[in-house]
């Protein structure tokens, strides 16, 4: 037979296509060649399977609900309608749920209860609302196996619940509404964490929430900067979302002053920009290719200059400590190192003021108050606290705690310490679940920086860094129990330990214009490939 007289082969789309034929071999028959097969496009569980009697049912009770409300509570009939548009754009589409619970759970964490809806923090609401729906509805061959992480993180939050159910019978503490939140409240970093997972399926949609939850933090770290100026309209407006500010922050006359951004106290923004700026020092120095560059050098800028101004010293050391260790791990010259240090003292000058201040006033003031000289003044009084007030009412329950409801004989209502929060609230129990619970997160993050895709091994050193510097950082504060840092870094977990990425598919659900219409604009920022290096 000619050369030029290729037989049909079955599924070819012309007579003679040599498409999918392969070359004659020495028995005389033709092998077809399967073409590479395209990889379906991944929908949600309405997206599958349309159901349109359902979802006329649903927008017929959406629909009389927010009328109905709309008479007496308009915000809350609003809501309404929003929170079913959300949650029906997630069964459509799962990742549109993981960029919402990356980038708007972490900034939303510091509002207070109540705003912008009544009796309802904005955060648990989309936690509550995405994180569920993600989970719930996941299809089967989309399911992400769980881990060691996934259950040791579940039985953290069910402790956590268990003790304060306890103390609450026990010890006859009637819990309101709100306290009953902060009861069954560290759930939601398994609802944030499992949801994501379930939602980010391939590299390219990882990509895509990195890259999202970057960009979020631009409005949070302008808002910071806006409120060093001192203007008063914004020092109201943030006392008003948070709920109110910690004494000290913004325009307080007499007193240092520190920027909280959308939260109520400067310790949870500094909690909250820190993984950030490890993912951004990380994913530069691992040179992970990225589209935007300036935008991603402008982010960071403004994230340092956001942690200096909050002066948490905490955050600020390990920060650098960190930034210090990963250069050495991808440092072959010693240019990087020169680069990092000349970047670190350029933003201490710029800060330098603040700073200055901040010594002054941790190591002024000892004589005569019998503080030792050399020791800051918050670390004696934390010290005078825990060992007058808290350490011996944890003595009196050190196998079950007291729940959220602080013992009469506590009087300073804040613990200044993730380790005596954990003691106070559920004993020793409580304070070895964290630590199991630490163990796997740093095992999770290690593997991750093993891997031979650099964006996913800069997100493993980013995220183990960010654990140990969380342990650190707990003894001084409780990061943990309060809002930033948690949610950032669960989300992140959440696109960094192994297991979610099946494989290099397509990079995303929708196409890159819809993406950029859905997600603000980030899905046509997205990071690189991440070159096997």
């Amino acid at each position: 037979m000619a050369p030029t007289d290729v037989p049909a082969v079955a599924g070819s789309s012309r007579p003679g296509s040599p498409r999918r034929a392969a070359a004659l071999p020495a028995g005389g028959r033709f092998v077809a060649q399967a073409r590479p097969r395209a990889e379906p496009e991944r929908s949600g569980w309405l997206g599958r399977q349309p159901r349109p009697v359902l979802i006329a049912l649903a927008a017929a009770t959406v629909a009389f609900a927010a009328g109905f409300l709309g008479v007496s509570k308009p915000k809350d009939a609003v809501a309404l309608v929003i929170a079913a548009a959300g949650v029906g754009l997630v069964l459509l589409w799962p990742i549109i749920g993981a960029v919402m619970l990356a980038t708007l759970v972490p900034m939303t964490s510091g509002l207070a209860s109540g705003f912008p809806i009544p009796h309802i923090r904005l955060s648990e609401l989309i936690i509550g609302g995405i994180g569920l729906t993600l989970i719930v509805f996941v299809r089967r061959q989309d399911a992400v196996p769980w881990g060691l992480l996934d259950w040791v993180l579940l039985a953290y939050g069910l402790c956590w619940a268990a003790f304060g159910a306890y103390s609450e019978v026990t010890l006859h503490e009637h819990l309101v509404l709100d306290q009953w939140g902060t009861v069954f409240g560290q759930l939601q970093f398994f609802l944030v964490y499992r949801g994501i997972r379930q939602a980010v399926r391939t590299s390219g949609e990882r990509r895509l929430v990195v890259a999202a939850l970057l960009f979020a933090t631009i409005p949070v770290t302008l808002l910071a900067l806006v409120q060093k100026t001192g203007v008063s309209a914004v020092t109201s407006f943030i006392a008003k979302i948070t709920g109110g500010l910690t004494p000290g922050t913004g325009a307080t006359a007499g007193a240092l002053q520190r920027v909280t951004g959308p939260f109520g106290n400067w310790a949870a923004l500094a909690g909250y920009l820190l993984p950030v700026l490890l993912v951004l020092v990380t994913m530069w120095f691992a040179k992970v290719e990225v589209r935007r560059r300036r935008w991603f050098l402008v982010t960071g800028i403004l994230c340092g200059l956001a942690l200096a101004l909050t002066v948490e010293q905490s955050a600020i050391v390990c920060l650098i400590v960190s930034m210090l260790i990963l250069a050495r791990r991808y440092d072959t010259d010693g240019r990087l190192t020169r680069w990092l240090l000349l970047a670190v003292a350029a933003v201490a000058v710029a800060v330098s003021p603040v700073l200055i201040e901040r010594l002054a006033r941790e190591l002024g003031g000892g004589a005569g108050t019998g503080r030792v000289s050399w020791v800051p003044n918050t670390v004696s009084f934390r010290w005078s606290v825990w060992t007058r007030q808290y350490l011996p009412a944890i003595g009196a329950r050190p196998l079950t705690g007291y729940g959220v409801v602080l013992p009469p004989s506590v009087q300073w209502q804040y613990p200044e310490s993730q380790y005596i929060s954990f003691l106070v609230e559920g004993g020793v129990p409580m304070l070895l679940m964290f630590g199991g619970l630490a163990v796997a997160m740093l095992r999770g993050s290690l593997q991750a920086a093993k891997s031979s895709d650099r964006l996913e091994r800069a997100l493993g050193l980013a995220t183990a860094a960010s654990t140990v510097s969380l342990l650190v950082m707990s003894s001084m504060w409780p990061f943990l129990s309060n809002g930033g840092m948690p949610q950032m870094l669960w989300a992140l977990m959440a696109v960094t330990v192994p297991g979610v990425v099946r494989a290099d598919e397509p990079s995303a659900v929708l196409g890159d214009r819809r993406l950029f219409v859905l997600s603000g604009g980030l899905g046509r920022v997205r990071l690189g490939a991440g070159a096997v290096g």
